[in-house]
C-alpha cells in the first residue's frame, strides 16, 4: 500500500477487540513514528503507557473523575459513568502523550507540533499493522487531577491520549473535504 492510499483508508476505531497490544510493539511504532519528524528532538516528547486492565481501570478514573465531582456529573446517573468507564477500559492500550514546553513560546509551539506529526505518524504506522486508535483531547480529561494521575510535569503540555486496540472491522470512511475549499488566495497591493 502506498502513503497516498495508507492515508485515505485509515480510520478513527472507537470499538476494539480484546486482543492485547504487545508493549513491544508500541515501543516499535514509538521509535519508527519518532524517526520521522526530523524537527523531533530528544527530550522534547515523553509518554506514559497504561496497557494493562489495572493501569486501564486508573487512567479511566482519573479520566472521568472531573466528570464525577462536576454540577453535571451529580446529575449523570451512576450506570452512564458505568458505561464510560467499560467502554475505556474495554480498550486494551493507552498511550498519554505530553511534550516539552520551551524556553519561549514559539519552542513550545514548534515541539507540540512535532509531537503532533509523530502521533499522526504513529497511527500510520499502527494501521499498516492492523492496529486502530483514536487520537482523545477532550477537554473534560484536561483537569489537574487528570494531569496528576498521569505524572504530567510542569514543564510539560499535554497533547493527547491514543487510545489503541485492534479491530474487528473498520467504518467506513466519510466524505473528505477537498482541499479547493480550505483553499484562500492573499491579494491585494502591501
Amino acid at each position: 500500500m502506498n502513503l497516498a492510499e495508507l492515508i485515505m483508508d485509515r480510520r478513527s476505531i472507537r470499538k476494539c477487540n480484546a486482543k492485547p497490544v504487545e508493549q513491544e510493539l508500541v515501543v516499535e511504532l514509538l521509535i519508527d513514528a519518532a524517526s520521522l519528524q526530523p524537527s523531533l528532538k530528544d527530550g522534547a516528547w515523553r509518554v506514559v503507557y497504561a496497557g494493562t486492565p489495572e493501569s486501564s481501570k486508573r487512567l479511566v478514573d482519573y479520566m472521568l473523575a472531573q466528570m464525577a465531582e462536576s454540577k453535571l456529573g451529580k446529575w449523570i446517573p451512576g450506570k452512564l459513568l458505568d458505561v464510560l468507564k467499560k467502554r475505556f477500559t474495554d480498550i486494551p492500550a493507552h498511550v498519554i502523550v505530553l511534550s516539552a514546553k520551551g524556553q519561549d513560546r514559539l519552542t513550545s509551539d514548534r515541539n507540540y507540533a512535532a509531537v503532533c506529526g509523530m502521533m499522526q505518524s504513529f497511527q500510520l504506522l499502527g494501521w499498516e499493522r492492523g492496529l486502530g486508535m483514536i487520537w482523545d483531547t477532550e477537554s473534560i480529561i484536561q483537569h489537574e487531577s487528570f494531569f496528576e494521575g498521569v505524572g504530567k510535569r510542569e514543564d510539560e503540555r499535554f497533547v493527547g491520549i491514543l487510545h489503541l486496540g485492534y479491530f474487528d472491522k473498520a467504518p467506513r470512511g466519510r466524505k473528505r473535504t477537498p482541499a479547493e475549499r480550505k483553499w484562500t488566495i492573499l491579494q491585494g497591493s502591501a
